[in-house]
């Protein structure tokens, strides 16, 4: 007879005993799991990978700032902090604040980022604080409705306010008018299964957030209407075009458009600050919060987060209104008569011909006649001593003037010390420009002999206006000199420069990793 194979033995009480066991012990596993889920930062570590929204906001970005391709405050920050943990960084770029909350919600990404305030959102916990804003009320100069405020309360009847997701609504505005603009908890879905990589990124937006205004929406009699808007930008569009009279914007959105758009004017200041923080999703323990904020609290006690902010932020500072509008007129009606020959000279020596241009404006209005008290002249103001040493033969000539300026440029960055970083080294290129080498180098070791770091802008800048204090430049090799005025000089052409790429953006490149940035952008006026 032949040999039956049995493909099946026969079931056995043991068999069924270890069979029961390990479902037992399999439940018991995925109940620990369900309700007792790994740490956040347990689960970050697993994945080796730390997913980031990020919100695109010009605000906060810097062309110049930028290093291997960190061209956002928030994105040169998560790099140090996924440097820190150890781990990748993946970021996905949304255009607004509503999408990133939506993959909060989704548990799709551990951390949402971009210059972001806290919602009113159960399912959305604030991490650490990046840094304070204030909200401000804005109005369009001529506005038939709209003028300055000495308080709410003096808010015309009727009149239409707008506001973005990102700002809070003043409590002293109407209840009723809050409701209409307020995510209601109730009606927000319920986290998504994370690893559903197909889920919706429709953004979340009130019921009219995309109908167009129009003065037929009911009003409040005693504090107007609130219109919401995507953005601070359709905010500015909106009170230009009188589909608003006021704005609720932070006071860093305020400052950035108003540099473009001299008739947008502050109304009233709110008294109470608002926290920039970033953001992570509930239903997971602090773990990864707390590491956050550790990473954070280090940077601030090392002042590493100070020069960030100064980076990125700090030639947002607005010039007064009479310098907007000049700056504004000047624009239109004499830089295309020279920008041939700023792309000209960029494109020879590797610089941003915007660059080139904020420093001639700064020096001459571009005005190639122009003549300093001290002798200096063209558009690029350069000595006698300065121009023969650039052979450049007359220094009213705008073509040479600006082809020796940027060389002399050029040729004071490569003369200072190899120690001193980007983009610490372009903006005292830039002070060495405009008061000489020699002073840099006496408040270089000014800064040195008491405490301060020598390489660090900020720690210079501080010891540049002791040069004029007896105390101070006895004690130097080149004595006295106007330090306060370089001081001024940086910061100025780093807010004029910021004006020029507003005005004149040009199409995204693949950056290349610092330093050789700089021969194409200097990188963070």
């Amino acid at each position: 007879m032949g040999t039956h194979l049995k493909l099946r033995p026969p079931s056995s009480t043991w068999r069924q005993i270890e069979l029961g066991l390990f479902i037992v012990l399999l439940t018991a596993i995925v109940l620990r799991v369900y309700y007792n889920p790994p740490a956040a930062l347990e689960q970050l570590t697993f994945r080796d990978e730390l997913r980031v929204a990020l919100v695109e906001r010009p605000l906060g970005r810097s062309e110049l700032a930028s290093t291997a391709g960190r061209d956002q405050l928030d994105l040169e920050l998560l790099h140090g902090f996924a440097e820190e943990l150890g781990t990748r960084l993946r970021v996905t770029r949304v255009d607004d604040a509503a999408t990133a909350h939506r993959l909060l919600r989704q548990r799709r990404v551990d951390i949402a980022a971009g210059l972001l305030v806290p919602p009113h959102d159960p399912l959305i916990k604030p991490g650490p604080e990046i840094l304070n804003v204030q909200h401000i009320v804005a109005y369009w100069a001529g506005s038939e409705l709209a003028t300055p405020l000495l308080s709410l309360a003096d808010m015309p009847a009727g009149a239409r306010i707008g506001i973005t997701a990102q700002a809070p609504v003043p409590e002293s505005l109407s209840q009723p008018l809050l409701a209409e603009v307020r995510l209601d908890p109730e009606t927000l879905e319920p986290p998504a299964d994370p690893a559903d990589d197909e889920a919706s990124l429709e953004e979340y937006t009130p019921e009219y957030a995309d109908e167009t205004p129009d003065r037929e929406r009911p009003a409040n009699d005693a504090n107007g209407e609130l219109v919401p808007y995507a953005n601070a930008e359709a905010l500015r569009e909106a009170l230009e075009h009188g589909e608003i009279d006021y704005a609720v914007m932070n006071s860093l959105e305020y400052r950035r458009l108003r540099r473009l758009h001299p008739d947008l004017r502050l109304a009233h200041e709110l008294e109470r600050s608002t926290e920039v923080r970033w953001l992570f999703p509930s239903g997971l323990d602090r773990s990864l919060i707390e590491a956050a904020e550790q990473y954070v609290a280090e940077l601030r006690d090392s002042r590493e987060l100070e020069l960030l902010l100064d980076r990125y932020l700090g030639h947002l500072e607005t010039h007064d209104l009479v310098d907007a509008l000049t700056f504004a007129r000047r624009v239109e009606h004499r830089l295309e008569q020279f920008r041939p020959l700023f792309e000209e000279a960029g494109e020879a020596h590797g610089l941003d011909w915007r660059f080139i241009a904020a420093v001639a404006y700064q020096e001459s209005h571009w005005n190639p006649d122009a003549v300093s008290p001290t002798g200096v002249r063209g558009l690029m103001m350069l000595t006698q001593v300065t121009a023969e040493g650039l052979g450049v033969e007359d220094r009213t000539d705008p073509a040479a003037s600006v082809d020796g300026g940027t060389r002399y440029l050029i040729n004071l960055r490569e003369r200072l010390p190899e120690s001193i970083p980007e983009p610490d080294r372009t903006w005292m290129t830039l002070a060495a420009y405009n008061v000489g080498l020699g002073h840099l180098h006496d408040a270089r070791r000014l800064a040195a002999a008491n405490g301060d770091d020598p390489d660090r802008w900020l720690d210079v800048m501080q010891w540049l206006p002791r040069l004029a204090q007896s105390e101070w430049y006895e004690q130097t090799r080149y004595g006295y000199a106007r330090g306060w005025e370089p001081v001024h000089y940086v910061q100025n052409i780093r807010s004029y420069y910021d004006k020029l790429v507003q005005r004149f953006p040009e199409s995204d490149e693949l950056k290349p990793p610092a330093p050789e940035l700089y021969r194409r952008t200097p990188l963070a006026l």
